[in-house]
């Protein structure tokens, strides 16, 4: 990994802890809110507004990293994939809502997930101000090793989604 990599994920990591610290804040909130007026549980309708406020801290990077940001959102958003699985099957195993809903355990995955994606988009969108790349697929300008390991990380993520939700079913 050389050093624009290593700067684009402490990018992609910073741009994510912040919105992590944001939905943190509202999920605590609410379920605060919930505990005093209601009946204590995670509030389910909260899970999508979890992930909205990374968006106005990943947004930056998208417009500044515009070398291979097509190819990195495709692997970020697929690595989603694998995470909700795994977060899917531990949750049934962890506890379970009322009305089988989801838990707050899901809620934790959720923001693991949009940490762990806002890093790898930041890591593997290239450095600030690059030329347009212009395959969704390759990475224009990185050798075949380089396409070996995003793509072979990202299927090994698959397969380990899937042992553990055939290891826990």
């Amino acid at each position: 990994m050389d050093e624009t990599d290593l700067a684009g994920a402490r990018d992609g990591f910073r741009a994510g802890a912040a919105g992590v610290a944001i939905g943190t804040g509202i999920a605590l909130a609410a379920w605060a809110l919930s505990a005093l007026i209601g009946d204590g549980a995670f509030p389910a309708y909260l899970l999508g507004p979890l992930l909205m406020p990374a968006v106005s801290f990943v947004a930056p990077l998208w417009r500044e990293r515009p070398g291979h940001r097509r190819p990195a959102t495709l692997v970020a958003l697929a690595l989603c994939l694998p995470v909700m699985v795994a977060a899917t099957a531990l949750g049934d195993v962890l506890e379970q809502g009322p009305d089988d809903g989801p838990t707050g355990w899901t809620g934790l995955s959720y923001l693991a997930m949009l940490l762990a994606s806002s890093t790898v988009f930041g890591t593997l969108a290239g450095p600030p101000g690059a030329e347009p790349g212009r395959s969704w697929l390759r990475f224009t300008g990185r050798g075949r090793r380089y396409h070996l390991a995003v793509y072979g990380g990202l299927a090994a993520a698959f397969v380990l989604a899937v042992g553990l939700v055939a290891a826990t079913g």
